[in-house]
């Protein structure tokens, strides 16, 4: 089983909160007739107000299985919304089974992983262990490699549930699935983050190891300078040779970097045509930055929005 809270956090409420949350699992246990302990509880909103307990048990008092049957994915997905303003729903097939995914946030997300909720399903037979080095081989070059605006915070869940129903598919089969929700709801993340009018993609290939593409790529994603240039679709690629050098790494030759912005090559390559070219892959919705360090074989791509007045009135006033 599943319950999520929205909009309270439930944090730093001390033994209360505890007893709170405790409470909130028994209570959905006994609506689907399982375990307590077989109930993951999530919850994400504003820190430091208790639970309103009289509502919520009013409610799952109320509840009576299988009532709810009648709801779908995408009215658990709007159910869960904060600051979202659409809900997020992906599904894939793999084989004869099926994978769908929800997940909630537009702000606060930085990995580990920030104001996040995801959770997917899946009727395909696979080990626990197996299913749990599969999610987290998805995660983390999915939900692991998104920034909306470098912040994090204390509530953050992912997890994956396989009921077994459609019996076993090739592991490599739902691991692509998987990969593919997981893709697609990161997508609508950071189209929906928050005040965004813009998704970036960056790709950094040619880096000498995994990690180094890694900070390379989210140096770049999260800069508030290349942030505020994609906005304002301003081909200025030093601010993503900025970007890169910032990471500190005396092993970057400046000498050896290409860096683009869509299918256009801006160093060290430069002139007027291509300027004229990114300003106009900038000016669109879904925005590709690239670099290639030009030191091996190794690539990461990172994920995220432009930075708007929008963000800042949002967060201005997000408690009042």
């Amino acid at each position: 089983g599943l319950v999520v809270v929205s909009k309270n956090a439930n944090v730093a409420n001390g033994p209360n909160g505890d007893a709170d949350a405790t409470e909130l699992r028994a209570r959905a246990a006994e609506v689907v007739g399982c375990a307590p302990g077989e109930v993951v509880v999530a919850s994400t909103g504003v820190i430091g107000q208790r639970y309103p307990t009289a509502r919520l048990w009013s409610y799952l008092d109320a509840l009576r299985w299988p009532d709810a049957s009648g709801a779908t994915l995408t009215d658990a997905a709007r159910a869960i919304m904060t600051t979202d303003t659409v809900a997020k729903v992906a599904e894939a097939t793999a084989g004869d089974a099926h994978v769908v995914g929800i997940a909630k946030g537009v702000g606060m997300i930085e990995p580990d992983m920030a104001t996040l909720l995801v959770f997917a399903f899946t009727d395909a037979k696979v080990t626990a262990a197996d299913l749990d080095a599969m999610w987290r081989r998805v995660t983390d070059v999915t939900f692991n490699a998104m920034s909306i605006d470098t912040d994090t915070s204390t509530s953050d869940t992912a997890v994956v549930f396989a009921t077994g129903a459609a019996g076993p598919v090739p592991p490599a089969d739902l691991e692509t699935a998987l990969h593919d929700v997981c893709l697609r709801l990161v997508r609508m993340i950071t189209a929906d983050g928050e005040g965004a009018s813009k998704s970036i993609v960056v790709d950094v290939t040619g880096a000498a190891a995994l990690d180094q593409a890694r900070r390379v790529a989210k140096s770049i994603v999260n800069s508030p300078l290349v942030k505020t240039a994609v906005h304002g679709a301003d081909p200025n690629w030093g601010r993503l040779a900025m970007a890169v050098g910032k990471v500190d790494d005396p092993t970057i030759d400046a000498g050896r970097v290409r860096l683009g912005i869509g299918d256009v090559e801006l160093y060290p390559t430069r002139s007027e045509s291509a300027l004229d070219a990114a300003a106009a892959h900038l000016r669109g919705d879904d925005v590709r930055l690239w670099a290639d360090l030009g030191l091996g074989d190794e690539s990461f791509s990172a994920y995220g929005c432009d930075l708007t007045e929008g963000y800042i009135r949002i967060n201005a006033d997000y408690t009042t």
